[in-house]
């Protein structure tokens, strides 16, 4: 062997080694592959990944509404040391049924049983429900050296469900506040004032001069229009009448208010009702005020509000003139003077000779009107124990000649309807001279109105009328 190929030989051996080496090593890198391959197809990688993933984004998303919008993200300040809060108004921030209360408690307010809001209906809750939608919380206060009643309502609020993500999350649901109204009660003035008087509520009154609500109550009535309906209630003692008052609240859901709609009052002792008077496809709200056998009702129609975009008002009915027309003008005329049968009549016959309809405002004065008479035709049929009652019922109803008929078999009973007609303020002559207006030459109206001036101011007086 040569000097040469003795050096070729060592150096192949090298080369040789070299390769099985290099061989090693790509194996075990290939190896340290395939089991980082196999852990990154594991569950538990992916459960870190995804982790890992969620983390960061939840820490940026709370960064984003920290600096957005620092009160949705205020649950924190449950974590969070002193220093580190973050300042947000407390009255905006979410809270639980009992962060509610307790909230109100410390006020020395008292939280009322909820009212349900839900689309499903109006419902009152008799007991509070775990998780509430949508509701209605009236808050009270309680009344200083008080007798009975001693809880006034001050307070309506809506709440609904957090929609944030971060209270969703919360184990108890969390409530925001829709809207609130205060509530202050209404004067002694307004209650107190005559049927058919109207004594406008003045908000600069003297709070303490006002009398309290200290009852809530749903209209609960699928047929209502949309939005939903509560009355207010309290009570009142003049002398020997038990007056109920109250107020009318609406929540209208588009537009998230609260609105007291009219205040309301009644010596009959009534609660407001809805009822189907005219023909249009919503009740009527009635407030029946009717004393005795006098009736005295007032209806609201409900209509679309004026001024704000889907907000509704409660309209009266009345017997204000709409057009020019006789046969219209004195059927409102007997109507105004509590003669509702004759001037139904009147305008029913009306209705029926027009070749045109009348319009939707007229219709309503009819079907007004219309009620009215329906009640009087109730008491006039009526047997009646006391001859002046049945005398009384007989006139507001327009039977002239049926009254006359009682008072002259009624020869034992002259002196009850006289003191009927001596104590008349002017609803029985008002009618008969509103009669006698439209027909002058009815006779039976022409006695009863000469009895009227005879008993109150003389059979002289009566004759110097007469002739």
């Amino acid at each position: 062997m040569d000097k040469h190929s003795r050096k070729l030989k060592p150096k192949a051996a090298r080369t040789h080694q070299s390769r099985a080496d290099a061989k090693k090593r790509i194996a075990k890198k290939s190896e340290k592959q395939s089991r980082w391959r196999s852990w990154l197809l594991s569950p538990l990688a992916w459960s870190i990944v995804l982790g890992s993933s969620g983390v960061i984004i939840a820490f940026g998303w709370i960064s984003i509404l920290f600096i957005m919008n620092p009160e949705q993200v205020s649950w924190l300040n449950e974590y969070l040391p002193e220093e580190a809060k973050i300042p947000v108004s407390k009255k905006d921030i979410p809270k639980t049924l009992a962060e509610i209360e307790l909230s109100l408690k410390k006020q020395n307010l008292i939280v009322g049983e909820s009212l349900s809001l839900d689309a499903a209906g109006n419902q009152q809750n008799n007991q509070k429900p775990q998780k509430p939608n949508l509701f209605l919380l009236p808050i009270f206060q309680k009344r200083n050296n008080c007798q009975s009643d001693c809880q006034e309502l001050v307070e309506l609020r809506v709440y609904q469900p957090s929609k944030e993500i971060e209270f969703q999350m919360q184990s108890e649901t969390h409530y925001h506040l829709v809207t609130q109204l205060a509530i202050s009660g209404l004067t002694k003035s307004f209650v107190e004032a005559p049927v058919g008087k109207n004594i406008l509520e003045s908000e600069n009154q003297d709070k303490n001069s006002k009398l309290p609500f200290t009852q809530i109550t749903a209209f609960n009535d699928s047929q209502l229009s949309p939005g939903f309906w509560f009355y207010l209630k309290g009570e009142h003692k003049q002398e020997d009448t038990a007056i109920v008052y109250g107020q009318i609240i609406h929540y209208n859901p588009l537009l998230r208010s609260l609105q007291q709609m009219l205040s309301w009052k009644n010596p009959n002792g009534k609660l407001p009702k809805w009822q189907q008077v005219t023909g249009s496809n919503t009740k009527e709200l009635v407030i029946d005020q009717t004393l005795d056998v006098e009736p005295y009702f007032q209806v609201y129609q409900v209509k679309e509000g004026k001024l704000v975009k889907n907000s509704v008002s409660l309209e009266p009915i009345t017997l204000k003139s709409v057009f020019e027309d006789f046969g219209y003008q004195k059927s409102l005329l007997l109507a105004r003077n509590g003669l509702w049968t004759p001037a139904h009549a009147w305008l029913t016959s009306l209705q029926k000779q027009r070749k045109q309809p009348f319009s939707d405002a007229v219709k309503a004065q009819i079907d007004f009107i219309r009620l009215h008479s329906q009640f009087t035709k109730i008491q006039a049929d009526k047997s009646w124990a006391s001859p002046s009652q049945q005398v009384l019922s007989a006139v507001i109803d327009g039977r002239w000649e049926q009254a006359l008929q009682v008072l002259t078999t009624s020869t034992n009973n002259g002196q009850e309807i006289s003191n009927l007609l001596k104590s008349d303020k002017g609803r029985l002559w008002n009618r008969s001279t509103v009669a006698l207006r439209l027909n002058p030459a009815r006779r039976a109206v022409l006695a009863w109105a000469y009895l009227i001036l005879t008993v109150q101011r003389g059979e002289e007086r009566a004759n110097s009328w007469l002739q």
